[in-house]
């Protein structure tokens, strides 16, 4: 499942080279726009001009990882009625399309090294503070790629309910986006929204693991970034659990 989905990622060569392309237009911009609004400002909320813009290549490049274009594989499978294979495979509907993510993010990597390239190249890509801080973000990033991976398939289940997703879709990435501090670090956030924002899982996936390598946030800490996003993954578990189970008692095949 995991070689079906870098295949499929990396199949297509002109919407690989496409996607590369992309990263790098999108890392030159963010380079440029962020540069642009520090103009004349030595600091913002504590952040100088080289962290700013380097948190927003990477969380950038976290993001083009942790939430694809396409959820996953089954809202399409359910569409055309392929589900029903799946159904009868050793490994399960969420336990194929997880696999098949692990795949979708090796196929990722080829972008993800052009971004990294073409900010170094620009001066837009700080190192991580310490050896700890890139340890703490390597650890946190991982688990919070798990967290999305989980509401990524959870969000898709919607398929069994409705054929158009687009709409669930669209809105999930939207708060996702925002709430993760990868469209705009949660620094920035007023003081009045921090607080809600602090209790979505969205932070832990892009923000946490940023802090750590920037070293905005004590290492100390990094034990209780992981508890929580421990307690954030096992709940994504169960919700999947649960929507996975109600939405397998809407399969209808052949009549049965």
């Amino acid at each position: 499942m995991i070689r079906l989905g870098s295949t499929n990622a990396l199949f297509f060569r002109a919407n690989l080279a496409l996607s590369m392309v992309s990263v790098a237009l999108q890392t030159v911009l963010l380079v440029t726009v962020w540069r642009a609004v520090y103009s004349g400002h030595g600091q913002v909320a504590g952040i100088n001009e080289a962290d700013a813009v380097s948190y927003a290549v990477i969380a950038m490049l976290l993001w083009h990882i942790a939430l694809p274009w396409q959820l996953s594989s089954i809202p399409d499978r359910v569409r055309e009625g392929t589900v029903a294979t799946d159904l009868i495979r050793p490994i399960g509907v969420v336990g194929q399309s997880l696999l098949q993510a692990v795949g979708a993010t090796v196929g990722a990597i080829p972008g993800v090294m052009v971004g990294l390239a073409v900010a170094f190249a620009f001066g837009g890509l700080e190192p991580p503070a310490s050896t700890g801080a890139l340890g703490g973000f390597l650890l946190t990033a991982a688990l919070g790629w798990s967290i999305a991976a989980m509401l990524n398939i959870a969000v898709s289940m919607v398929a069994f309910w409705t054929t158009d997703t687009r709409g669930p879709f669209y809105i999930y990435r939207a708060v996702a986006s925002f709430a993760s501090g990868a469209l705009i670090p949660l620094w920035f956030m007023p003081t009045w929204l921090r607080p809600l924002l602090d209790a979505l899982p969205f932070g832990l996936q892009v923000f946490a693991p940023l802090q750590l390598w920037h070293g905005q946030e004590p290492i100390g800490r990094l034990w209780a970034v992981l508890a929580t996003q421990l307690a954030w993954l096992a709940a994504a578990a169960a919700i999947v659990a649960l929507v996975s189970w109600r939405a397998l008692r809407k399969v209808v095949i052949n009549g049965g």
